[in-house]
């Protein structure tokens, strides 16, 4: 089987796609992945053919962090501009090159991986990590994460949502379309998110609705297997270890860090590590994907990371003060360490009201009114979450859904 994974997106869209191809490539299929140019470097020493779409993202994440910085029903119109800016580019590098897949699946923001399969006469299926991108009167959309409605409120959002997506993205979609030789498509979004789906989250996470659209499968979230986990460094290590605090520091480590999201007031997050440091006594990893800490003196208990394995480091902090996406998410609930969850954008405002229904960590925090002592009180209440967390992380499959995601990719293309 010749398989094309689409992730467009950040890490977070792109990382569960990478572990898919790895579980296709052991069962001898080949595997394509078209991203963003700078994952070039993770796709081809796995042995995948690499289609490079659109521009490196952490550059076009750093230019528009402003977007998340507001609130998502603010940040929403000029996220749909940036879309619409974006799609003849992603669809002209997507058909630039030969296809030769048996089943395309798309991921993230990928648009045009439906007309690829279209044009191949294959399979599409549509890959998600999160309930709250399932269409159904359960939820509110996640572009539009205004919880506590009835089902007709939620109803009427994605309605809402469905149309404006036709009207601003699928007049686009169509006018390529045409150019391609395919016929028009009037519900762009139901075509392309909701008539082959795989949900990859944990079903603890929420159960897939049954008013959902299309065919359906439910598997645990694409994670690393245990057993492919990356040791940390030696300075990590030492810091954990307590390093110039003394091997027998007790103090506590606090994980904050909020994934490929770039902050607009990083001095701000900064000070918020220090603080926890001088003033409550912790010590902070302090993680960025943008080297935003490069050229900043820190204090001796602030740690910059850039990266570093989740399932190595989660389980030897106390607190994992995060951003919500959906796969840091699932790696904290299989470390059985409380969580803290800042939401910035779209699904990671369920995944922080998610956490706190299932007692693993507090109510989420706006980024806006995170300071020292909103982490503070957690950490120091972390017993009470920590019970619930070990629970939770004992009723979850350590390995995650890639094998169930290749058993469906395999079935529909026909090669079980």
């Amino acid at each position: 089987m010749k398989v094309l994974l689409a992730p467009v997106g950040s890490r977070g869209d792109v990382q569960p796609q990478l572990l898919l191809g790895d579980e296709l490539k052991k069962r001898g299929h080949t595997v394509t992945l078209a991203a963003a140019p700078n994952f070039r470097s993770w796709a081809e020493p796995r042995g995948f053919k690499f289609i490079p779409v659109g521009e490196d993202i952490n550059t076009f994440m750093r230019r528009n962090a402003y977007m998340t910085e507001q609130h998502p029903v603010a940040a929403l119109p000029g996220q749909i501009q940036l879309l619409r800016e974006h799609i003849e580019w992603q669809i002209g590098d997507l058909f630039a090159a030969d296809h030769d897949a048996d089943i395309v699946v798309g991921a993230g923001l990928c648009y045009g991986g439906k007309m690829v399969a279209e044009k191949r006469g294959v399979p599409h299926v549509f890959c998600c990590y999160s309930l709250s991108a399932m269409h159904s009167a359960a939820h509110p959309p996640a572009v539009i994460p205004l919880y506590g409605m009835p089902r007709l409120a939620n109803r009427a959002l994605w309605s809402f949502i469905t149309s404006t997506f036709q009207v601003t993205l699928g007049t686009k979609l169509n006018e390529l379309r045409r150019r391609l030789g395919l016929k028009p498509d009037y519900d762009a979004w139901k075509s392309i998110h909701g008539s082959e789906t795989i949900l990859a989250q944990d079903a603890i996470m929420g159960e897939l609705p049954s008013d959902a659209p299309g065919r359906n499968l439910h598997v645990p979230a694409l994670v690393p297997h245990p057993d492919s986990a990356r040791p940390l460094s030696d300075l990590l290590e030492r810091f954990l270890r307590g390093g110039s605090f003394g091997s027998a520091d007790s103090s506590p480590v606090v994980y904050l860090g909020f994934g490929s999201m770039p902050s607009v007031d990083r001095p701000r997050i900064v000070q918020i590590a220090t603080d926890l440091f001088e003033r409550h006594g912790a010590r902070v990893i302090l993680q960025s994907s943008h080297a935003e800490e490069q050229g900043i003196d820190l204090p001796p208990g602030v740690f910059p990371l850039d990266d570093a394995d989740h399932a190595s480091l989660f389980p030897r902090v106390d607190l994992i003060v995060h951003h919500g996406g959906a796969g840091t998410t699932a790696a904290a609930l299989r470390s059985g360490v409380p969580q803290l969850i800042v939401p910035h954008i779209v699904d990671q405002f369920f995944h922080g009201r998610r956490i706190a229904e299932l007692g693993v960590g507090p109510a989420p925090i706006p980024k806006s009114k995170l300071t020292a002592d909103s982490i503070a009180a957690p950490l120091t209440d972390r017993f009470k979450y920590w019970s619930k967390a070990q629970t939770t992380r004992s009723q979850l499959k350590p390995a995650g859904g890639a094998p169930q995601a290749a058993d469906h990719l395999e079935h529909l293309a026909g090669k079980s």
